[in-house]
């Protein structure tokens, strides 16, 4: 859900956004500048992400790319640092640091101690009608902030309507495919060579 002290104040850097909210027990993202508390997922998407898990890490299999699930932060917006790696005074970025369900990182570098920063090539965001706010988010806020990023391929999964939305990207961060697919569907992933996921072997229920 939206934090409602956030109303009233400045959008946060990543920096302020830390200090204020790093130490609760809740889990919150950033996007652009505004914090947001995170639902917890219910057991469909706790199946859904266990299996994409093993599936990608599957295909990834002595591939220079890696897998990560949430909670992991990717910083997608923040304040310039100096050499030390402390954040610059008066450089104030409203940041974004967000926790996709699920992502492809083929960019070591990017890869830290704390988290991603930069786009990484594929993110697959778990969303669910039941919860409207993360589901909004997910289809629109999310959206056009991976794609501006630099993402490459993003897919948004329902479990509630049994349907994946998949966005292909282009390199001058624009929409290139929009398409569809159900779970009983053989999908593709755009960015890799040949890989596809048979979502008909995904397990919901008991």
């Amino acid at each position: 859900m939206n934090n409602p002290d956030n109303q009233n104040i400045q959008p946060l850097t990543v920096e302020e956004f830390f200090a204020i909210y790093g130490e609760k027990n809740e889990r919150y993202e950033l996007i652009d500048g505004i914090a947001y508390m995170m639902a917890a997922g219910n057991t469909d998407h706790q199946a859904i992400s266990m299996f994409l898990s093993v599936e990608l890490s599957n295909l990834l299999k002595g591939k220079k790319c890696r897998v990560f699930a949430a909670p992991y932060d990717v910083f997608l917006n923040e304040s310039p640092r100096d050499e030390n790696g402390k954040f610059k005074k008066n450089k104030r970025v409203k940041g974004t640091v967000v926790q996709p369900d699920l992502m492809v990182i083929c960019d070591k570098d990017k890869i830290q101690s704390d988290g991603c920063h930069g786009a990484p090539d594929f993110i697959i965001e778990i969303a669910s009608l039941s919860n409207k706010e993360n589901t909004d988010r997910d289809y629109f806020h999310k959206l056009h902030k991976y794609m501006t990023s630099g993402v490459k391929e993003y897919w948004i999964i329902n479990p509630d309507s049994k349907l994946i939305l998949k966005y292909v990207f282009t390199e001058d961060k624009k929409i290139k495919s929009a398409e569809i697919f159900t779970f009983d569907d053989k999908i593709k992933i755009s960015f890799s060579d040949n890989f596809e996921i048979d979502f008909s072997e995904c397990r919901l229920s008991f």
